[in-house]
């Protein structure tokens, strides 16, 4: 992977009872947010790697001196005793099957110096301690940050500012922006002074979404080839992540014949102008979600599109697909890709939402889901290699509201899964 990110602690973790010198069937991160003068935010994401689903889960670490829950933890029942703080299913996850995610979190405070984790153990086993990069932008300015502070003294807004505004998200950049450039170039320059990763996602291809409730895009493929080159040169010489045009591969069966040979050719022009212009890009293409495309198909449309040149593709984003079907799902297209072409490709998932999974096939602000697994990095060559809020919760799909207005009922909910 690029080194775009500054390092942090993660962790490979073995599960179970196996001696520690056996192969990690556990990822794990512990990484720390929204710092104040005597406290932090610590969020712990565990993904079961291995064969074998895994019960009555424990996570515990020493800081080595007092810490205190400052409100109580999401994800999982925290106890604490002095500097101990041990972890463990709260009802929400009892088990983890072959390739789930369980993430908690917690916010703590402390006097001194701010506490490190000493030897973090998963159901007793020790932790094998490994760098990876985290550092992704959180913005300021997303809809969820603005609420936060247009509302103090609602009840809702300590939940919705720890667990979601303090989160990394991606900003959408599309028709709306009357001049990209300036706009991609702000955002990206914001990230790159407060020395972050910022993630971006690019939304104008040619009849968008269908026609459906997302239309629009741009109004010719001359128009497209302009503004897409005029992204990529915003970007320049700095890092990013950007997420390229959302289903638009899966609904390349809207079009006629003409029409997908167009957007394929729109898709690998996209690619060439970010590997020319902003070289330090990691550019995913979208292929929807783990219900849409056969692997097979994701792998030839990924393939047509260009993704040979590109850091990879995403999957589920503004969807609800569990990590345990996306994140088989990826690989199985990554390795539709190996069998086709002789390489497979990294990729992303979108988190936001997928907590709780899908509502059937309901899209449009279904009641019931939650937010999932929060963004991170994962250990150099894990698949995913991250997991992403590409979609940013609370904001309403159409239903709930007109379509990306900030509703703090739906972002609440989110949190607590009703």
């Amino acid at each position: 992977m690029k080194k775009m990110f500054r390092p942090f602690l993660a962790l490979i973790c073995l599960i179970g009872s196996a001696a520690a010198s056996a192969a990690p069937t556990c990822t794990a991160s512990y990484v720390t947010r929204n710092d104040w003068a005597t406290g932090f935010v610590a969020d712990v994401v565990v993904t079961n790697s291995g064969a074998s689903t895994v019960s009555a889960w424990n996570v515990t670490w020493d800081y080595g001196q007092s810490v205190a829950l400052t409100s109580a933890p999401w994800g999982a029942n925290v106890g604490i005793s002095g500097g101990v703080v041990t972890s463990t299913d709260n009802g929400s996850h009892p088990s983890i099957a072959p390739g789930a995610t369980v993430s908690f979190g917690m916010s703590l405070s402390y006097s001194g110096t701010k506490p490190t984790p000493g030897v973090i153990t998963v159901s007793g086993v020790n932790c094998v301690v490994a760098p990876v990069n985290p550092n992704l932008y959180v913005d300021p300015q997303s809809t969820a940050a603005i609420w936060v502070r247009n509302n103090p003294g609602d009840g809702r807004t300590y939940d919705i500012n720890a667990r979601i505004a303090t989160q990394a998200g991606a900003r959408w950049f599309g028709n709306w922006n009357a001049d990209i450039g300036a706009a991609v170039g702000a955002y990206v320059g914001a990230a790159a002074a407060a020395g972050r990763t910022p993630v971006l996602v690019a939304y104008n291809i040619p009849q968008r979404d269908c026609g459906q409730a997302s239309a629009g895009g741009a109004g010719s493929i001359a128009a497209y080839q302009d503004w897409i080159r005029a992204f990529a040169t915003a970007i320049a010489t700095r890092e990013a992540v950007v997420v390229l045009e959302p289903d638009a591969l899966p609904q390349l069966d809207c079009l006629d014949a003409a029409g997908k040979d167009a957007r394929l050719q729109l898709f690998r022009y996209a690619v060439l102008q970010f590997n020319t212009l902003a070289p330090r890009v990691s550019l995913y293409l979208d292929i929807g979600n783990s219900a849409w495309l056969a692997p097979s198909e994701a792998a030839t449309r990924l393939y047509n599109a260009g993704v040979a040149n590109a850091r990879g593709f995403s999957l589920n984003v503004s969807n609800y697909r569990l990590d345990s079907e996306s994140n088989p799902y990826g690989i199985a297209v990554s390795n539709a890709l190996q069998q086709q072409r002789g390489w497979g490709k990294a990729f992303v998932v979108d988190t936001s939402r997928n907590g709780n999974g899908p509502n059937g096939t309901l899209w449009c602000d279904p009641a019931g889901r939650k937010i999932g697994v929060a963004p991170h990095v994962n250990a150099a060559g894990s698949q995913p290699e991250m997991t992403l809020w590409v979609k940013s919760p609370g904001e309403a799909d159409g239903c709930a509201a007109a379509a990306g207005t900030f509703v703090p009922d739906l972002a609440y909910k989110l949190i607590y899964g009703y």
